[in-house]
């Protein structure tokens, strides 16, 4: 899970979900003129995520793909679809980035104090 933070946005921002960093991570391989070649990836968070650069936009079971201006693309869409979004909704992104792709991106809004391991089933309960 990558961490979120109103922050990273720079600027003010009403947002109290945190989406920034996903947005800013893929603005970063996008603006990275070394990623401009087919299969260039880089991995994100303890779940193993990837970013990779494809001739065509996609969610699969491997990464998230996609030219550099499809990245870029699908930064934009993260931006604009969370604006709205507030704590406890779950934000779906599949067809205005890639309509013909097996999966879907799902981004599930969380307040700001949410502890990402306390919501990971694999980790022991600690409490009480």
């Amino acid at each position: 899970m990558i961490g979120m933070t109103r922050q990273s946005c720079g600027g003010s921002s009403a947002l109290d979900p945190a989406y920034c960093d996903f947005r800013n991570v893929l603005m970063e391989c996008a603006e990275d003129p070394s990623n401009d070649y087919k299969s260039e990836h880089e991995h994100y968070g303890p779940y193993y995520l990837e970013i990779m650069t494809w001739p065509e936009p996609g969610f699969d079971d491997h990464a998230i793909h996609g030219s550099l201006a499809d990245l870029k693309r699908l930064a934009a869409i993260v931006e604009n679809r969370l604006a709205l979004a507030q704590a406890g909704d779950s934000v779906r992104i599949q067809d205005e980035f890639a309509a013909n792709s097996p999966y879907e991106l799902i981004l599930e809004v969380r307040t700001d104090d949410f502890d990402p391991a306390e919501a990971d089933p694999m980790l022991p309960n600690e409490a009480g």
